[in-house]
């Protein structure tokens, strides 16, 4: 029997089934790509509202190659979104995404070394997660990685931006990879936006008091790390 002749056999409702299993079908490595591609995005994007996006740290952007078949499309539709929340959510909680490194390190004028840059990052995403995964707390895991960029370029550190990319790219492999495969992918943002879920008042406020647990616990390990270095 020829694929026509499945599809046309077929039942409106079978074939709405069919379609929107398809587009819940996105592989692993895209969803890691365009999450890369979004936090690059969303780095851009900090750094310019703030003031830093000057011609050195372009040139040091534009060293980020990031390979994937379908990213324009997801860029164009998903991170209009992304960044208009992550900067909703900045101004709702100056204190949290100010200063990053320094609440991650009191020391934070030695920026950590790339490897414990990683470990630290990876370790605020593990405790952000902890209670699990939602679009809130994505854009909340963007946000910080935002405001270390910018710290990292106030102390002349542009060539710590790439790291923070890669970290981000694990964070969502090791971390998120199920509930985005779940969510059918980034574009999973776009009907949240539209029906106005998980992101209420209420569920941005949270997002602080999760992420001040997870900045503390980061904090807890740099000394720890640096008492064994050290």
């Amino acid at each position: 029997m020829s694929d026509n002749h499945e599809f046309s056999s077929c039942d409106p409702g079978e074939w709405k089934k069919r379609k929107k299993v398809n587009y819940l079908m996105v592989s692993p490595q895209d969803i890691v790509a365009q999450g890369k591609c979004l936090c690059l995005q969303y780095i851009r994007f900090r750094l310019k509202r703030s003031g830093a996006l000057n011609r050195k740290v372009i040139q040091r952007l534009r060293t980020i190659t990031i390979d994937t078949p379908s990213t324009s499309t997801v860029i164009r539709d998903v991170f209009p979104i992304l960044n208009g929340l992550g900067e909703e959510l900045e101004r709702m909680h100056p204190r949290v995404y100010s200063n990053v490194g320094r609440q991650l390190s009191r020391a934070w004028a030695d920026l950590p070394e790339a490897e414990t840059l990683s470990v630290l990052l990876a370790e605020v995403a593990k405790e952000l997660f902890r209670g699990g995964a939602s679009w809130a707390r994505v854009i909340s895991f963007c946000a910080v990685i935002g405001g270390v960029a910018l710290d990292c370029v106030r102390l002349g550190r542009a060539d710590a931006l790439p790291r923070l990319v890669e970290v981000f790219g694990h964070v969502v492999e090791e971390d998120l990879m199920v509930w985005l495969e779940a969510k059918g992918g980034w574009k999973g943002l776009l009907a949240v936006r539209a029906a106005g879920a998980e992101c209420t008042l209420m569920g941005w406020l949270s997002i602080g008091v999760a992420f001040l647990s997870a900045i503390y616990l980061a904090s807890c390990i740099l000394d720890s790390v640096r008492r064994l270095i050290f």
